[in-house]
């Protein structure tokens, strides 16, 4: 990629080559698929998919964000510090004091400015190296560091020209900014501020995207002090392609360990290994192979402490139950088995859903339901969460939540639970 075309930047609302993309932002940083950006406005972090959809606030307070190559976390600065997040929002960590974070390309290090040095650390913190004089620090794919040096941009010691705001191509060009236009090399692009090369793609992968439904039908259950809150939970697969695991088991393994496959936009096929683990379940009336902890439910409390956790038993993924809302033409299930099912000794099992299809489980089905016995009277948020362990490939992250806000009463020993409130789209109801 070359010239506009490849290039995001900030000019009144955030463009994407020619195109403005949204009405108001800055500060664009593409993820490493290509598929998603993540920018400011108002104050807050935010991540879109490239045209400008499936918009979503990411974290509060937040500017100068920078995905890892990996596409799993974010780095920020708040306050006058590195911060970074998981890109599901979740698991806020302050690094250290900076501006201008930057990752290595390996993901194994950020860079950050401080007090006209740069600075790079192990990205979980500690192993703090100077690595030169300067300020706004980028990389390049193949380990070369750009920094600002008094209104010039320089390169392993060499100054390469006068901006700045450094950003490097996938094939390695340069662009940076001098008096409000953006330049490539000697050539001036356009006007703007902020640039940021979207990542090469060779083959596009189809990616699901698992969307969390809030819970429904929320119900209660038990006895002689015992009490349990059911609840359907809902998985979407709205994304480009499927869910596809195939699961294999070892000789002398009681679990099959998992590989994702992931379809290109060329007709083959990726793979990601070891991304999950399956148990052959007894729970009457189904006895099959079971993807553990794909979905996972939580009762909190409204400042967001975690109560009580769900004993879930796992998911057999297959496109039976559902389909997500939506217009989905041409939809037609392909993962129609049973997992394996009364087949213990099985070495290899497939599951997954197609898109426009949704994984769906009714309340205290396989252990679907959190333990509320002892949760005094009170207000609460039950969140579900898909993908926790962000170990599945996905489109989005940020989707893979939902939650309802509770009322929990007590009389006369038995409970009962009225939903206040609905959030589609966040874990904090």
């Amino acid at each position: 990629m070359n010239g506009l075309a490849a290039l995001a930047f900030a000019l009144a609302g955030l463009h994407v080559g020619a195109h403005r993309v949204l009405q108001v932002g800055y500060a664009p940083a593409w993820s490493p698929s290509g598929e998603r950006i993540a920018y400011v406005t108002r104050g807050n972090l935010w991540v879109a998919d490239a045209d400008g959809s499936h918009r979503g606030k990411l974290v509060a307070g937040a500017d100068q964000p920078a995905w890892s190559p990996n596409g799993r976390r974010l780095a920020f600065t708040r306050g006058g510090f590195v911060w970074t997040v998981r890109a599901d929002g979740v698991d806020e960590r302050r690094l250290a004091a900076g501006a201008h974070p930057a990752w290595s390309p390996d993901g194994k290090r950020l860079a950050f400015d401080r007090d006209d040095q740069v600075i790079t650390v192990r990205w979980a913190g500690g192993d703090a190296r100077v690595a030169g004089e300067g300020e706004d620090p980028a990389y390049a794919s193949d380990g070369r560091l750009a920094v600002v040096r008094d209104g010039e941009i320089v390169v392993r010691g060499a100054v390469v020209a006068e901006g700045v705001s450094p950003a490097w191509s996938p094939a390695g060009a340069l662009a940076y900014v001098r008096d409000d236009i953006i330049y490539v090399g000697d050539r001036a692009i356009h006007r703007g501020a902020q640039p940021a090369w979207r990542p090469a793609r060779h083959a596009r992968e189809l990616l699901p995207d698992f969307d969390q439904r809030a819970p429904t039908d929320l119900v209660i259950a038990g006895g002689a002090g015992h009490f349990l809150l059911g609840f359907t939970s809902l998985v979407d697969n709205v994304g480009l392609g499927p869910s596809e695991l195939v699961g294999v088991r070892a000789p002398g393994q009681s679990r099959m360990i998992g590989t994702q496959r992931v379809r290109l936009s060329n007709s083959k096929v990726r793979t990601y290994a070891g991304v999950a683990q399956f148990r052959y379940t007894n729970s009457p009336p189904h006895h099959h192979w079971h993807l553990m902890r794909f979905d996972s439910f939580e009762l909190r409390t409204t400042d967001g402490r975690t109560l009580v956790r769900d004993r879930k038993s796992g998911f057999c993924l297959a496109d039976h139950w559902g389909a997500a809302p939506g217009y989905w033409p041409g939809r037609r299930p392909h993962f129609l088995g049973d997992c394996e099912q009364y087949h213990p000794e099985a070495r290899r099992v497939v599951m997954g859903t197609t898109p426009g299809y949704t994984d769906r489980y009714p309340a205290f089905f396989h252990g679907q339901n959190v333990d509320i016995t002892g949760v005094p009277t009170g207000i609460y948020v039950l969140m579900h969460r898909v993908n926790a362990s962000m170990r599945l490939h996905e489109l989005r992250y940020d989707n893979d939540a939902a939650s309802v806000r509770i009322r929990l009463t007590w009389r006369g020993g038995y409970p009962s639970v009225r939903v206040l409130r609905r959030c589609p789209a966040t874990a904090t109801c």
